[in-house]
């Protein structure tokens, strides 16, 4: 009897260890589980202001026509970026926006050194000349993704423009657009991945901003795309048809292009029409 007695203590004892044991590796583990979800909620917010960094960046970038800099600085080292629906691809973004920007400094330059050979000279410190591209970030909306990896963000972004034309003259335009970009957490930093611009308007300053009968090219250097892009640039000219770029016209709604970022879990998740809630 006195045995069966101390052996059903035993069992009691183990008993209550074993859910004491339990209980306290339960809430171990809430609090670790709300101490990561608090901290993930921080990074989150963090990003939010990071990624405005990254914009401010790319814009500042624009400005000093350091092309190659923004690359390198704030844009993912994957070699899935792009920049608009003809340049997909690491290759295809630095050609367009980095060479083909390097290939107009120099044009320019060559002609404003033969037009005023006294004023100007063809050195690689006045490459650029001529340009001015002020770009104004406004309106930020920002999704930061649920597991704080990845990020949408649109803005509406008007500017002012001037380059050169054939005879050296100043051509300023205005041109107004929304920015829709994805981001991507690379090394602790946020990158921009996929870069696309929704055309507005776009007018010479000295005409009506609802003239709508300009053409966006750039008035003194238009690179040729090579065969292989000709076929990308038309699609992005029948993009355009259902509302990338819209001229304003009277008889027109204004397009609700492109959607607003909404909340979503992981990038996976959100490209296979998954849920989207944080």
């Amino acid at each position: 009897m006195k045995k069966g007695r101390i052996f059903f203590i035993g069992i009691l004892l183990l008993t209550i260890g074993f859910l004491f044991s339990w209980n306290v590796s339960l809430q171990a583990k809430k609090t670790n589980n709300a101490s990561n979800q608090e901290n993930l909620e921080l990074q989150r917010a963090l990003a939010y202001q990071e990624i405005q960094n990254v914009m401010a960046g790319h814009t500042y970038c624009y400005e000093a026509q350091k092309q190659a800099y923004e690359i390198e600085t704030f844009w993912s080292k994957r070699d899935d970026i792009s920049y608009g629906a003809q340049n997909m691809g690491r290759k295809a973004v630095i050609n367009y926006f980095v060479k083909t920007n390097d290939a107009a400094h120099k044009a320019k330059l060559k002609k404003m050194s033969e037009l005023f050979p006294n004023e100007v000279k063809d050195t690689p410190e006045n490459e650029g000349i001529g340009d001015m591209v002020i770009h104004l970030l406004t309106t930020p909306y920002i999704e930061i993704a649920g597991d704080c990896n990845t990020a949408k963000g649109l803005w509406y972004v008007p500017s002012i423009n001037v380059e050169i034309d054939e005879k050296g003259d100043p051509v300023p335009v205005t041109i107004w657009e929304k920015c829709d970009v994805d981001f991507i957490k690379e090394d602790g930093k946020w990158k921009i991945w996929h870069f696309t611009q929704w055309v507005q308007f776009a007018a010479p300053l000295d005409k009506s901003l609802v003239d709508g009968s300009w053409q966006l090219n750039r008035p003194f250097f238009t690179p040729q795309p090579s065969e292989k892009q000709s076929g990308q640039q038309q699609k992005t000219a029948e993009q355009a048809k259902d509302g990338r770029d819209q001229t304003y016209s009277t008889k027109r709604v204004a397009g609700w292009r492109p959607d607003l970022p909404q909340p979503y879990d992981t990038w996976d998740n959100l490209k296979s029409g998954g849920k989207t809630t944080p």
